[in-house]
């Protein structure tokens, strides 16, 4: 199977991403783990396609060390947050009682009047079509010719900007605006869920993927006029899918913009670490008594 083959049987089983939980386990306890694995399997499936030689005419070029280091560091933070999320305690029903919407702080606290299973729903759904959106530079020669690497950066970009969030939704279990509201079902209240607000994921994938397809397609094409068309439409997708989660009342603004931060500083970072002209930086990974770390040194 081609490459270009095997890259449109991805994207088509990615339409599915965000409803993984149908195709594993409708618990949605279990939701973050099956997203994670599901897009594991695809992550690991494309980097066995890498090749380490570099692509002359491309605006980017492939190292087996650094892509190694950054799938491993996205792999272990996924680890290391469902590990975390795992083991979250749903708060009991004296703690949601307990509850009072002016202990929060006057930026987020309008989202505790918020829940809307249907836009919730929406946002699910646009945050797929933004997952799908790098695909439409499939369209585009100058990226097909050169598709290995726009894809493994592709994946790098969608790993981490799932497996961060995650992470720190387990170590913060920030209580989910909704579960202040009292017309929020109580049994959506009692879940593991409600305490994964901090920060927000959609965003953090949406702004990601949102600044990637900007990015990408303006190293291919940098005198292009669609850039401002491009940058503009992706960013608003991405805009729409953190304000559908405040409306939703699934997060607070804070969890939202954190998210879209994160999201679109990943979205940057991967293509311009691949870029041909930025051979002088050098990633490594290290396991220490304190922990693991990740380093960046760039040699000006």
């Amino acid at each position: 199977m081609g490459i270009n083959s095997f890259t449109y049987l991805l994207f088509y089983l990615l339409s599915n991403t965000h409803y993984e939980k149908n195709i594993f386990n409708k618990s949605e306890d279990h939701y973050f783990f099956n997203q994670f694995i599901f897009r594991l399997v695809f992550s690991l499936l494309i980097f066995n396609s890498i090749q380490s030689s570099c692509f002359a005419q491309s605006p980017y070029k492939l190292n087996v060390k650094r892509e190694s280091i950054i799938f491993l560091s996205g792999m272990g933070l996924g680890m290391i947050g469902l590990t975390i999320n795992d083991d979250i305690e749903p708060l009991t029903l004296n703690e949601i009682n307990a509850l009072n919407r002016d202990d929060i702080n006057n930026f987020d606290r309008g989202a505790t009047y918020n829940w809307s299973p249907d836009a919730g729903t929406a946002s699910d759904i646009l945050l797929t079509a933004t997952i799908l959106a790098p695909a439409l530079l499939a369209f585009s020669d100058e990226v097909r010719n050169y598709f290995t690497p726009v894809l493994t950066m592709y994946f790098q970009t969608l790993i981490l900007a799932e497996t961060l969030p995650l992470m720190l939704k387990g170590i913060t279990q920030r209580t989910r605006p909704f579960v202040y509201n009292e017309n929020a079902p109580l049994e959506e209240k009692e879940t593991q869920n409600a305490r994964r607000s901090f920060y927000s994921g959609h965003a953090s994938v949406a702004f990601a993927m949102a600044v990637f397809l900007s990015t990408v397609y303006s190293d291919f094409h940098p005198n292009s006029e669609l850039k401002p068309f491009v940058w503009g439409v992706s960013l608003l997708a991405a805009t729409t899918v953190g304000y559908l989660r405040y409306a939703a009342g699934k997060h607070f603004p804070t969890d939202i913009i954190t998210g879209a931060l994160v999201g679109s500083a990943l979205g940057y970072f991967i293509p311009f670490i691949h870029r041909t002209n930025e051979s002088d930086l050098d990633v490594s990974f290290g396991i220490n008594g304190n922990g693991s770390t990740l380093n960046f040194l760039f040699n000006f």
